[in-house]
């Protein structure tokens, strides 16, 4: 069957067949002696077993790939960044926006904790470029709306410093 990888924990992958019931599978070993890992996002070749687990038997060509956070095959990357506790350095955002657009994926920027300071500054240099850019406050809802229908069928993946908000 082939299917798609949403959650991975201690090496059980945890495999959406396109029926909405995750399959617990484990690795074949080829992937251990090749020095694959499989990825969240990744499309696989899986078979189901007996007991309701399955095992991995192919991992089908990636799109892209991501060390931080580990995933594959994403469309968007969104960047959450803050203004306050913790303020966000712009290199940080520079960076990971680098790394999407080389990937071919869309980056995002996504400025948190908007309702203890708008980060201006941050906002606008990031809209200037052309970057999809939004504001947010997980606290009082603020923006919550427009970041939904920003990630709105498209398979996005967060990342960020500590403490921006990510959860």
């Amino acid at each position: 069957m082939e299917g798609i990888i949403l959650k991975a924990i201690s090496g059980f992958y945890y495999v959406d067949g396109g029926d909405g019931v995750l399959v617990a599978c484990r690795g074949r070993g080829k992937f251990r002696h090749q020095r694959i890992i499989p990825l969240v996002g990744d499309k696989v070749i899986f078979t189901p077993l007996d007991n309701g687990a399955g095992i991995l038997d192919e991992i089908l060509p990636r799109r892209n790939e991501f060390q931080r956070p580990a995933v594959a095959n994403i469309d968007q990357l969104v960047v959450i960044a803050s203004g306050a506790i913790p303020v966000t350095d712009p290199f940080l955002i520079d960076r990971v926006v680098s790394i999407a657009e080389g990937r071919n994926c869309q980056p995002v920027i996504c400025i948190n904790k908007c309702d203890l300071d708008a980060a201006e500054e941050l906002y606008q240099t990031y809209r200037a470029a052309g970057f999809p850019t939004l504001r947010v406050s997980a606290e009082t809802g603020e923006g919550l709306e427009e970041l939904s229908g920003a990630i709105a069928g498209k398979v996005s993946a967060f990342t960020g410093n500590s403490g921006v908000g990510k959860s």
